[in-house]
């Protein structure tokens, strides 16, 4: 169940294309079923194209519901599933005794610059939707409060995602939320759950119609929390 729930969160804009060309052409049919129905001289006749239409609006239906379930499946499902699906860092266990310690990168390796990469603040122009905090090229740890702004025109809904920099593996989401945000919290992204590397952070948001500008996507570090 969970490996499927995941597969739709990946897959999601081609599930969109999939079942919204479903319903153009069960609502095209129902309206030719429809006009059908009303031409109609014979009761036979009638029959026959209520029992057409009445299939047309089951397949319309079945298309919106596919809509509305892989938007709420990938929006609020599957990114809990992402988050748990990352390993965690394996804490160093002292053979002597005593608390385990997360390694932490030595000053070297904290001060060595993020790899470029060819999305780097790529998207972030728009002021509609783009993220404030962090920048792109910091360093964060522990809990990270996200901070910009996802308020296109027709807002719908928006989602930040990640992925290891130089990895070729797909966006995994780890928040979303339906209400527009101006200059303020977009969310929380618990870091301590990944382990320390580069990163690419991205926002998407999209509008009433499913179209979306271009994501805002940053360059981050993450590294462990200090120890206490």
């Amino acid at each position: 169940m969970d490996e499927a729930l995941l597969y739709i969160a990946e897959r999601e804009r081609w599930i969109y294309l999939v079942f919204g060309l479903m319903g153009v052409l069960y609502l095209w049919l129902a309206w030719s079923r429809f006009r059908e129905m009303r031409s109609a001289l014979f009761r036979l006749e009638q029959q026959r194209a209520r029992s057409r239409l009445t299939s047309a609006l089951g397949g319309l239906a079945l298309a919106v519901l596919g809509l509305v379930g892989t938007f709420l499946l990938s929006t609020f499902v599957a990114p809990p599933l992402q988050t748990e699906a990352v390993a965690t860092p394996l804490p160093t266990v002292s053979l002597i005794g005593g608390t385990p310690q997360v390694s932490a990168p030595s000053p070297t390796e904290a001060a060595t610059p993020l790899p470029q990469a060819e999305f780097g603040g790529l998207g972030c122009e728009n002021p509609e939707a783009t993220i404030l905090e962090p920048e792109d090229g910091d360093t964060v740890s522990g809990l990270v409060e996200l901070v910009g702004t996802a308020n296109i025109a027709n807002f719908a809904f928006y989602k930040f995602e990640i992925r290891p920099l130089g990895a070729a593996t797909g966006w995994r989401p780890v928040g979303a939320d339906t209400q527009p945000v101006v200059e303020d919290t977009l969310g929380v992204w618990d870091t301590s759950l990944l382990p320390a590397g580069d990163y690419a952070l991205r926002l998407v948001v999209t509008d009433t119609q499913g179209n979306a500008p271009m994501p805002c996507v940053i360059r981050v570090r993450v590294v462990p929390p200090a120890s206490p």
